[in-house]
């Protein structure tokens, strides 16, 4: 079973009923549909599920056993029609077991789903099918959901140059690819840019709307694997948003990873319905340290595979944030902001560049969505 990843939900109960968050109508609020109620929250509010695309309790009917009538998922995922996954919700004080599978896989068999979620809201089991055989299995592939270490809290250090704190919190961030002496990447800009995701507190900031985006919720942290164009992909530790622009809602990840041909990428991921990937991979060798030292202008060349440069720069004027658009050296790059250094890193002076990168990921997220839909 995985560690949990799914926040806290509490639905509204009136006399002994509750809104349901896909049928749209009250309903007897017991133990396990508070459960199911919590999942649904988070597939539709943090992993963007579309509500038509999540079916309940759809009434299956057993042709071959006497002694069994009906059949009823808690949640189908659907993906084009298709059942992709079916979850097994049970009650928090029910523990989950081999008999919780077996009552799972017979409804993914009658649905004809490849995936098993079975949960009681604190722990979760995965299953997929292989063959003609089901197997537990360490991550849910369509929800980007992996078993990972627990998410502990983060005491960022007081100062970058005591190695001691520095180290105790790569220890409790727990990711491999910062822990070590191998030192192939910018320390200062690193440490800098996690200030700025894990380090400052943003409660009681949000909402905040800048040149077009309004970061909605600050989402807390959770591990994720995004993929990359090249078949690829990093698994680390990302600060989540949740963010609109246009109208639309999205899932926003933002986090550091190491390039295996040496320096960093800062990324943000979007997670839509069916599909999470990586829209920006930025290389921080290509921000400036500014002449002061207590900052970096942070610098997007605009590539992306297989999509002409002139055509981000389009997508980007036409999101309406053309002002990012700078020339230099006879050519068209993207301003993003300020990134200021570890010491000095405040909401107030690293809220902005936050708000370009979610809406540059975005904008490089539908842009991605309108080549592919042709």
């Amino acid at each position: 079973m995985t560690e949990n990843f799914l926040p806290e939900h509490q639905a509204v109960v009136t006399r002994g009923r509750l809104r349901c968050e896909v049928r749209n109508k009250e309903v007897a609020a017991t133990p396990e549909e508070c459960v199911r109620q919590r999942v649904l929250h988070w597939l539709i509010r943090d992993k963007g599920w579309a509500r038509e695309d999540l079916r309940l309790e759809k009434s299956y009917r057993w042709v071959g056993n006497a002694n069994r009538s009906r059949g009823r998922p808690d949640i189908e995922l659907m993906v084009e029609g298709e059942v992709r996954v079916v979850v097994e919700c049970k009650r928090r004080d029910v523990p989950l077991s081999e008999r919780v599978d077996d009552q799972a896989i017979d409804y993914a068999e009658k649905s004809r789903a490849r995936w098993i979620w079975t949960t009681n809201g604190d722990s979760h089991g995965f299953m997929s099918k292989t063959g003609t055989k089901w197997k537990p299995v360490s991550n849910m592939e369509p929800l980007g959901v992996f078993s990972d270490p627990p998410v502990a809290d983060l005491q960022f250090p007081e100062s970058v140059g005591d190695a001691a704190a520095v180290e105790k919190y790569w220890r409790a961030f727990n990711d491999q690819q910062f822990i070590g002496p191998d030192a192939d990447y910018d320390r200062d800009f690193l440490m800098a840019a996690h200030r700025v995701l894990f380090g400052i507190r943003k409660d009681g900031k949000l909402p905040y709307s800048h040149g077009g985006v309004h970061i909605l919720e600050n989402r807390g942290s959770a591990w994720h694997q995004f993929g990359n164009r090249s078949g690829g992909s990093y698994h680390t530790r990302y600060a989540d948003f949740m963010a609109a622009t246009q109208g639309t809602v999205e899932a926003v990840s933002i986090a550091v990873n190491r390039w295996y041909r040496g320096g960093l990428r800062l990324c943000v991921g979007v997670t839509k319905p069916n599909r999470a990937h990586h829209a920006l991979q930025l290389d921080t060798a290509k921000c400036e340290r500014n002449s002061n030292g207590a900052s970096w202008s942070v610098y997007c060349d605009g590539a992306m595979s297989q999509v002409k440069n002139a055509v981000v720069m389009e997508a980007v004027r036409e999101a309406r944030a053309g002002s990012w658009i700078e020339y230099a050296d006879g050519r068209e790059r993207i301003y993003l902001g300020e990134l200021p250094d570890a010491a000095s890193a405040r909401w107030a002076n690293c809220r902005e560049l936050l708000a370009n990168l979610i809406h540059y990921g975005i904008i490089r997220s539908n842009l991605r969505d309108a080549i592919s839909s042709g």
